[in-house]
């Protein structure tokens, strides 16, 4: 159970997770989220629908995230919303994985206590490296900690969200890799796809910037003083989807970004990493990134941080980042075999 959208993060992580559980040995489904249209007719409908969006598609970013998830993601054929939800669901499946992602933020209009899964028995449900995406929880309080305390096993991506469920219940939770830095470069790359709309031959800056563009003279100053040009992942010209997206990252010479995954795939394939903070009016995300550059010893990354510059960016300790990122890949499968086990054996 996680967000689906057009979001390279996002995608990459259902990905990721779906692959991890598939190398323990389990068939995985994603369950499809949906927002209306039940029934014979309307699944027929749905079929005609995405048959002419793929062609109506096919030649741009929508386009390519769809092929992604054509290829990459196994989905459930039935779907779940907050208006339906099979009432046989939870005898469907012998375990429920919630997350990645912020399938918890409060803040999505989107999310709701579908995504705690509450019509499923307690013992069947696993919340793997889920995240809220804020800082602190102010609405709803009681209600998230009467979910949370329908999920058996229970590990978040960062700190701030296990700070917040220790407050609404008491309960101490493991803070767990996001399943994108499970999976090794190599295992990466044979997913990853040379883009065709984009003309990377020459050395490049990959820029993916999600909130406001205030940062986009630095940015450019940051690439141009490295003899670089930047490549804009959001210019709608080209048809970037998830697969295009890692390969990018892979043969850039600098990352620039506001995003966590792009962040977390820019220290997977070991490449310069400047961290621009996220100017939105969405609430503080800066959490994710207080947990990425603290269980890595990244200083001199976060353009907020007085060390911010070259030197820093330029000169990461490679080795000893992929070291911690070996004993976390260790510790976080830990938590979720045996969190697996339990379910099994529950």
């Amino acid at each position: 159970m996680t967000i689906q959208s057009v979001n390279y993060g996002n995608r990459l992580q259902n990905y990721a997770l779906q692959s991890i559980l598939e190398e323990r040995g389990h068939y995985v489904e994603s369950l499809r989220r949906d927002s209306g249209f039940h029934g014979p007719f309307q699944s027929k409908l749905r079929m005609v629908k995405r048959k002419l969006g793929l062609l109506k598609h096919r030649n741009d970013k929508i386009g390519a995230f769809r092929r992604f998830d054509s290829s990459y993601v196994s989905f459930s054929y039935a779907r779940v919303s907050t208006e339906y939800t099979c009432s046989d669901l939870a005898n469907c499946y012998d375990c429920f994985v919630i997350g990645s992602d912020q399938v918890w933020n409060p803040d999505f209009c989107f999310n709701s206590d579908l995504e705690y899964l509450p019509m499923v028995p307690i013992e069947k449900k696993i919340a793997y490296a889920a995240s809220f995406g804020v800082n602190n929880i102010e609405k709803g309080c009681e209600r998230t900690a009467e979910l949370l305390n329908g999920i058996k096993h229970i590990s978040v991506r960062e700190a701030a969200g296990a700070d917040i469920i220790n407050k609404l219940t008491d309960r101490r939770v493991p803070v767990v890799l996001d399943p994108t830095l499970l999976l090794s470069p190599e295992k990466w790359d044979k997913i990853s796809e040379k883009p065709l709309t984009v003309e990377c031959t020459e050395p490049y800056a990959f820029k993916y910037v999600l909130g406001d563009d205030v940062n986009n003279r630095r940015i450019q100053e940051l690439a141009s003083s490295c003899g670089l040009r930047v490549i804009d992942v959001m210019d709608e010209s080209f048809a970037i989807g998830p697969s295009e997206f890692v390969w990018l990252i892979a043969h850039s010479c600098l990352v620039c970004t506001d995003s966590f995954h792009a962040s977390v795939f820019a220290l997977l394939y070991r490449k310069p990493l400047a961290i621009f903070e996220r100017v939105s009016a969405d609430a503080d995300m800066s959490s994710r990134f207080d947990t990425l550059c603290s269980n890595f010893g990244l200083v001199g990354h976060r353009s907020t941080e007085e060390a911010f510059g070259k030197e820093a960016i330029f000169d990461t300790d490679w080795n000893l980042v992929h070291s911690r990122l070996t004993a976390m890949r260790d510790s976080s499968l830990s938590w979720l075999d045996n969190a697996l086990d339990g379910v099994e054996h529950g």
